[in-house]
């Protein structure tokens, strides 16, 4: 029994051991639902289970599970092996009709060519039409003993019932800080990405990157590209400066050149407004506990500091005024008056 399973996968321990006894006793399911949000790892774990599936040393002591050398695992991790089929939605259509699936389940009975096994891999399940979940229930109830199913969804509850009591749902997990900080210093694409030098150049947005991903690889590694934080990085920035001029409660001038500053776009202005809650949020937490988990600040002890100006109270009005106005963006009311309530409230709750 290998002691590693897949190695490849970061975080999710528990799931990891869970599915990889599974998988090295050859004893897995038919069929998996894998669940997670965009950027949590889905595709990378299917291929993963696809290689322990195949892997010629699946049973070995001396390898890891899937080990990744085999020429199995090695073809299937160039993307080069025939019995891997992704199944995806038309393309620019919203949903997967019951025609790929139809056409899927024409060719399932055929034998693999290079493997004992044929791998189906269904990209984005929950976007299935009710006549494609069925269509394919009718291969879940009766599959061939040589196929196994992963279906990739953001939202398991998208599928119907009857589905989801043929497939276990493997639900993945946000990586932890810590966990990310060393995936991003060493994993080959992001070192080609030059999250290494980010760090030693500049710092905080490497531990921003940290904080927007959400405990999403993909989405860490998309926002390495400077044109894909630099929205974010600036959002950051006015955050922190309204809280600065709040906490100092002296320029207001200053404040309402800065609220004003936030465009009149809507989506722009709920972004910005959407970081300040963050912010927010944070500094109501660090006004009860030292420890609070840190959704938006990167240096606690600069947080703290702004916290300390203060009373929990005080934040919470201004953390619900902020939330106020990004609900009412949503219910599409006029963006200039939205902030001018907001700034009304913003420097209200200072007097």
């Amino acid at each position: 029994m290998p002691d590693v399973f897949f190695p490849r996968v970061v975080g999710n321990e528990a799931l990891r051991r869970r599915i990889g006894r599974e998988f090295s006793e050859h004893s897995f399911s038919h069929a998996y639902i894998l669940e997670g949000p965009r950027g949590f790892g889905k595709h990378l774990l299917a291929r993963e289970l696809a290689m322990a599936a195949a892997c010629e040393n699946r049973q070995s002591a001396q390898h890891t599970l899937p080990c990744g050398t085999c020429k199995f695992c090695r073809k299937i991790a160039a993307d080069n092996c025939p019995d891997i089929i992704t199944v995806k939605r038309e393309e620019d259509r919203a949903t997967m009709s019951v025609d790929v699936i139809r056409a899927m389940r024409a060719g399932i009975a055929t034998v693999p060519n290079d493997l004992d096994i044929k791998v189906y891999i269904i990209e984005d399940a929950h976007r299935m039409t009710k006549q494609a979940q069925n269509a394919l229930l009718l291969t879940l109830e009766e599959p061939p003993p040589f196929v196994l199913f992963l279906l990739l969804t953001e939202d398991a509850r998208a599928l119907l019932e009857t589905v989801r009591s043929r497939a276990p749902i493997l639900r993945l997990q946000p990586i932890e800080r810590e966990a990310m900080r060393t995936y991003l210093l060493k994993d080959p694409k992001a070192v080609a990405a030059g999250a290494p030098a980010l760090l030693c150049e500049r710092p905080e947005e490497f531990e921003a990157i940290l904080s927007l991903s959400g405990g999403a690889i993909g989405r860490a590694l998309e926002l390495l590209a400077p044109e894909a934080r630099r929205p974010h990085m600036t959002q950051r920035e006015h955050a922190t400066r309204i809280l600065q001029l709040l906490a100092s409660n002296k320029e207001p001038d200053q404040l309402l050149l800065l609220v004003q500053s936030l465009g009149t776009a809507r989506e722009t202005v709920t972004a910005e407004l959407t970081t300040l809650s963050l912010a927010l949020r944070d500094l109501v937490l660090l006004t009860r506990t030292d420890r609070a988990p840190l959704l938006f600040y990167t240096d606690r002890e600069a947080a703290g500091e702004i916290a300390a100006h203060f009373t929990t109270a005080h934040l919470l009005e201004l953390l619900l005024a902020t939330e106020a106005a990004v609900k009412a963006l949503a219910a599409n009311a006029n963006v200039k008056l939205t902030l001018t309530h907001l700034l009304s409230k913003l420097l209200g709750a200072n007097d």
